[in-house]
């Protein structure tokens, strides 16, 4: 199916746009090495798929804000598969034939201002060796506090006297 004629963006896993899909490649995208595709128009509509490390599938879509976006967890490709056709084709069938469930608002904010500092600390460095820091800090700071209670003692003793 072109892509042209639905004014649809096929996107793989790999950052590739492609210009059409079959049913065959659609297949083969999904059971690959990096098996993750989005379909979307005009950036508003969208569904993607991808594979968790367990082997099961996860689908998104969104239609319109970003408030609208569901989603559904599947071991069985071949439902996958045919949700997304179904989506590409433009029959119903991909929205009331599976049970969706809504995605809580704030899940995607939240992994969009991840996505954000994440890319900001690539290659920094910057937390780096932070808990070993932190490990050394702590024991500083253990060895101040029972030095003063050394201190302390020494100079309750010497007030006892």
């Amino acid at each position: 199916m072109s892509t042209d004629e639905l004014d649809v963006r096929i996107r793989a896993g790999d950052g590739t746009t492609l210009p059409e899909l079959t049913e065959s490649l659609l297949a083969e995208l999904l059971g690959g090495d990096d098996p993750f595709i989005e379909l979307s128009r005009d950036d508003t509509h969208l569904i993607s798929a991808r594979t968790l490390p367990d082997g099961v599938y996860q689908l998104d879509h969104r239609a319109g804000a970003v408030t609208d976006q569901f989603q559904l967890y599947t071991p069985d490709r071949e439902l996958v598969r045919d949700v997304l056709w179904s989506w590409l084709a433009d029959d119903r069938w991909w929205h009331t034939g599976v049970a969706w469930f809504p995605v809580n608002p704030e899940v995607p904010e939240l992994r969009a201002v991840h996505d954000e500092m994440s890319g900001l600390l690539d290659g920094l460095g910057v937390l780096d060796g932070l808990e070993s820091s932190l490990g050394e800090i702590e024991s500083s700071m253990d060895d101040a506090l029972a030095r003063a209670d050394a201190l302390l003692a020494d100079n309750t003793e010497g007030e006892d006297a």
